[in-house]
């Protein structure tokens, strides 16, 4: 018993001088005691403590690369509010009614490059929660897609006219956006996304669905995680993570309902606003 436990201890110290060399990694052997799964089950956390800190490094190599892009974008983007500006003036019709919507969407870009350059901060800001037409944000998303209801991907609002929702309307903008290009790039040529809604008790459920051919089972064992969890081939799966971090701000959820050959449909579960709690400005 003194050797082998003389090998784990020695190998343990090694180990934590220098986690991320692979060559300090301990090499089980074929024991069946106790010792032999103190071995195994040593390894295994090792080479998952080694992949965990991999994906560490590499993650804050991104963050760095996301805040030095988000800093030219935000400028670019100024730009384009500087000459959206000038274009207010224009008396076509056709352009002071699509103006307003092109406004709404570089203010929305914006506003998402300055929270990145936040460094260090790794939550949303808390929901600045109000009372939201909901139909007529679903038409804006459609349009922020470039879909529609004859298009070839047919955009399908089935939300009733009246339905509101308790929430913030630009993080729940964010949340159907990356559900609808999820489902968007589910579709190869043909088919529709719809979006329905209904009241249950004092919340809101909202479906996304759509007519793809389903996740795979890999995504589907990932589906929420960052970087693991791409609903489809080349996906990052960040739509997704970010999509639940929103809506759980809310005190909601979102989950798969369902997915197979004939499509895919998501569920957000919106709770009305708790009695007591403020609204953060």
């Amino acid at each position: 018993m003194v050797r082998p436990m003389r090998r784990l201890t020695l190998n343990m110290v090694a180990f934590r001088a220098d986690p991320e060399d692979a060559s300090r990694s301990l090499s089980a052997s074929n024991r069946q005691d106790e010792i032999g799964i103190a071995e195994t089950e040593l390894a295994r956390m090792q080479h998952e403590l080694r992949a965990a800190l991999t994906q560490k490094t590499r993650l804050a190599a991104l963050g760095v690369a996301v805040s030095k892009i988000s800093h030219d974008l935000r400028n670019i983007l100024a730009t384009a509010q500087l000459i959206s500006e000038r274009l207010a003036g224009s008396s076509d019709p056709r352009v002071r009614q699509i103006l307003p919507r092109l406004v709404a969407s570089i203010d929305r870009a914006i506003a998402l490059c300055t929270q990145s350059l936040k460094f260090g901060r790794a939550e949303e800001p808390p929901p600045r929660r109000s009372v939201v037409a909901l139909a007529p944000l679903v038409d804006e998303v459609g349009e922020s897609l470039a879909l529609r209801a004859d298009g070839p991907v047919r955009w399908r609002n089935q939300v009733a006219n009246g339905l509101s929702v308790d929430a913030d309307r630009d993080q729940l903008f964010r949340v159907l956006v990356n559900l609808g290009r999820n489902a968007l790039q589910a579709i190869e040529v043909d088919g529709e996304i719809s979006v329905s809604a209904w009241r249950e008790g004092s919340g809101i459920l909202i479906d996304v669905a759509d007519s793809g051919g389903g996740l795979s089972n890999a995504a589907r064992e990932h589906l929420f995680e960052p970087f693991r969890g791409g609903a489809r081939a080349g996906g990052i799966g960040l739509g997704l993570a970010i999509a639940r971090d929103l809506v759980r701000a809310h005190g909601g959820d979102i989950a798969l309902v369902e997915t197979g050959p004939r499509g895919t449909r998501f569920r957000l579960r919106l709770p009305a606003r708790q009695t007591g709690m403020a609204n953060p400005d």
